[in-house]
């Protein structure tokens, strides 16, 4: 029996196949709303840090 041979992908002509299957609209909100909370933490961590913290004086 003969094995079937997939097509290579022939780039960049089958990148749009890519949004098919991992569609921004599902994961691209929850990852900023991540990303968003990851900066506020770093900057709330980073502005009470005496060290850092140039307005506190």
């Amino acid at each position: 029996m003969a094995e079937q041979q997939v097509n290579r992908p022939r780039n960049p002509e089958d990148d749009w196949k890519i949004w098919t299957v991992c569609h921004p609209g599902i994961w691209l909100m929850p990852i900023l709303f991540v990303v968003l909370l990851i900066a506020l933490a770093v900057h709330n961590t980073v502005l009470n840090s005496p060290a850092y913290n140039f307005l506190a004086g």
